[in-house]
């Protein structure tokens, strides 16, 4: 359930990956094995004596409802969901693994998760005792179903607390125990790892009395990934990652104008300009300080230029601490040399402001290339950008 998250960039794990975490802590989960041929999935199901779920191993939600869990009744049909499941593709992501799994004896569904509380700026513990794919619709209609209490870092969680959300419900006695017990693993799992959102759904209470884990969520703060070197290594795919690995605050947006700027308030603020004047940013992108070297703004200018959509490029910068003109000998180096590939493409339009502007702007104009345009004036920068990128419609 995810209707109280918000989420940035955060990393996400794939079920196996957050189950194998919830194993270290000491919460139950099932046997399983991670496949990625279809023999090694019908192998698996044959090792569990046949009693066995395929699952899709996608970071996209909604997989169930998709198609991407399948319950065999033979070796020959696990083989066969299993290729059907590899060549699926789920809300746009292709599915690379399978994970076969031991099937449970269910007796009850429940949701146990855990959120960052982007209001109270604490974790927030929540319980249902109805969990499984409907949890969401559940939450939406009877908000009251979900339980909820905030967790004081300072001090943990409390065994009280999770009995507190339990209470009223008739979940055993015996089950409670193992729930809370689960609640604290689960919450100190979160914390260790620097986890922005941890959940069970479905938590499950098993005909045998056992309270299991039969599917995990788990998303880690991106920027505390350096701390948390047990974290699995993800191939860099979406521009946002690659920016990120070049020392770039970058996120899409669905204009044309793309936007340079140095400072996250000052990139805001280039975007109200667009948005005054009837314009739509294509994205947000902090050189930080990387505003004084021709690698970063080279670095930067491609990335925007990724996307098709943009038509002409805002350059907005205010020197504080370094000098306007070195920044623009940098504008310009990166300008001429992205001309000498032929990889410039939209016209740029720089203004410049702060220590050294007047020679900044001296400066930019010793660029040879004719895409770039420079205004002393943001207003008047923006409105140019305008004139020559067009509006989005």
């Amino acid at each position: 359930m995810t209707n109280t998250y918000h989420p940035g960039v955060d990393m996400k794990l794939f079920e196996y990956e957050a189950k194998a975490f919830l194993q270290k802590s000491g919460i139950p989960v099932p046997k399983s094995k991670v496949c990625g041929t279809e023999d090694e999935a019908a192998s698996a199901y044959t090792e569990f004596g046949g009693n066995a779920v395929l699952k899709a191993q996608v970071l996209a939600g909604g997989r169930g409802k998709a198609g991407g869990i399948k319950f065999p009744r033979s070796e020959d049909e696990a083989r066969s969901q299993a290729k059907d499941i590899l060549a699926m593709k789920i809300k746009g992501e292709a599915v690379e693994k399978v994970l076969v799994e031991e099937k449970q004896n269910i007796k009850r569904e429940h949701y146990l998760g855990i959120v960052t509380d982007p209001d109270a700026g604490c974790p927030l513990l929540m319980f249902c005792a109805e969990g499984g794919m409907d949890i969401e619709e559940l939450s939406s209609k009877n908000p009251d179903a979900v339980k909820k209490t905030l967790i004081d870092p300072r001090y943990g969680l409390f065994g009280y607390q999770v009995q507190e959300l339990l209470k009223g419900s008739d979940i055993p006695k015996d089950a409670q125990t193992g729930i809370v017990s689960i609640a604290r693993a689960l919450y100190q799992t979160y914390w260790d790892k620097d986890g922005e959102l941890i959940e069970i759904n479905p938590l499950v209470e098993t005909a045998e009395g056992k309270v299991v884990a039969a599917d995990a969520k788990f998303n880690i703060d991106n920027s505390a990934l350096y701390r948390q070197p047990d974290m699995p290594k993800r191939p860099v795919r979406t521009v946002e990652e690659r920016a990120e690995k070049l020392g770039l605050s970058y996120i899409s947006l669905d204009g044309n104008i793309g936007i340079i700027s140095n400072g996250a308030g000052l990139t805001m603020s280039a975007m109200d300009y667009l948005n005054q004047e009837g314009a739509k940013p294509a994205n947000f992108l902090d050189l930080g300080g990387q505003a004084t070297q021709s690698s970063g703004i080279k670095n930067g200018i491609g990335l925007v230029l990724e996307k098709p959509d943009v038509t002409a490029l805002l350059i907005y910068i205010f020197a504080g601490g370094p000098r306007c003109d070195v920044i623009a000998t940098g504008i310009v180096e990166a300008i001429n040399e992205m001309e000498k590939e032929h990889s410039l493409r939209v016209p740029i339009v720089v203004t410049l402001h702060g220590r050294f502007a007047e020679e900044g702007m001296k400066v930019l104009s010793t660029c040879k290339s004719p895409r770039l345009y420079q205004e002393p004036m943001v207003e008047d920068a923006v409105r140019k950008v305008i004139e020559l990128g067009g509006k989005a419609q």
